[in-house]
């Protein structure tokens, strides 16, 4: 294949309004959806589209309510936000594909490979939001994520708030991180929307009902890995990568390992 990737961009009607894609297009190669974490969008695989295209048609989304894509007018469920993934694969004839989800992007996809377990050939987790079983009648867990506070005229909102987000990121160079910062700014108030979906399941649950290939890749200094490695125990037999380094913006700042960790699960598993 040519070493020239050219990202294209898109729209992709759905039941649920437009979805904005990033797609390599690379012709006559296995298909791999990207979903990413929030509250960002599909520009957090930007450095990875042109190395994963490569070696697969790279589609990367906007979520619904995120980046490019229609705000969604009412609350979705799990099941709502899979089906829309499910609907862009449709509108792009695109019948098999691998998925490589980030945090919330890693929800939706474990409940899309429930949904339509026939299409999806390998599942690659990125920082999956796992977390030990909740007991019986405990309340469901909450998000902790905030939408963007209230805009003040002297703009020390946007201070106030890159110095609580820093610390998780750093270190970062910081004219990446902006980019991630704005993105999470001009989401707007759909900041935390993806959340009551992702909070809706016990995940290390649902992980049972999948019957492809699974591959949890995370950072050592990502803020879910505590959580991944107290839950690993109750799901054996699936394989982990660690990426030195990582945090929750382990596909900026180590774009290779995690590219090769992923990349090579999901072409091994469609081969």
């Amino acid at each position: 294949m040519s070493d020239i990737i050219r990202v294209r961009r898109g729209y992709a009607d759905t039941a649920f309004g437009q979805i904005h894609y990033y797609d390599t297009a690379t012709p006559n190669a296995p298909a791999l959806l990207l979903l990413h974490q929030s509250p960002q969008a599909g520009t957090m695989f930007e450095a990875a589209l042109p190395v994963l295209g490569q070696h697969f048609r790279t589609v990367a989304l906007d979520t619904l309510g995120y980046g490019m894509s229609d705000k969604p007018d009412r609350v979705l469920e799990p099941e709502d936000y899979a089906q829309s993934v499910i609907d862009v694969a449709d509108a792009l004839g695109i019948e098999t594909f691998s998925l490589g989800g980030a945090h919330t992007g890693a929800t939706f996809a474990i409940q899309i490979a429930i949904q339509a377990a026939s299409r999806v050939t390998a599942l690659a987790l990125s920082g999956p939001p796992l977390h030990p079983p909740l007991e019986e009648d405990a309340p469901r867990r909450q998000p902790r994520m905030k939408p963007p506070p209230t805009p003040k005229e002297d703009g020390s909102h946007l201070t106030d708030l890159w110095q609580a987000r820093w610390p998780v990121a750093a270190p970062i160079d910081p004219r990446v991180f902006q980019k991630r910062f704005l993105t999470a700014v001009m989401t707007g108030v759909s900041a935390i929307s993806a959340y009551h979906a992702v909070y809706k399941y016990d995940l290390t649950e649902r992980l049972k009902l999948i019957t492809c290939p699974i591959l949890i890749v995370y950072g050592d200094r990502d803020v879910e890995t505590p959580n991944i490695e107290q839950v690993l125990p109750l799901i054996p037999n699936i394989p982990t990568k660690v990426i030195p380094g990582g945090n929750i913006y382990t596909v900026d700042l180590c774009t290779e390992a995690w590219c090769k960790a992923v990349g090579e699960f999901c072409l091994e598993s469609a081969a």
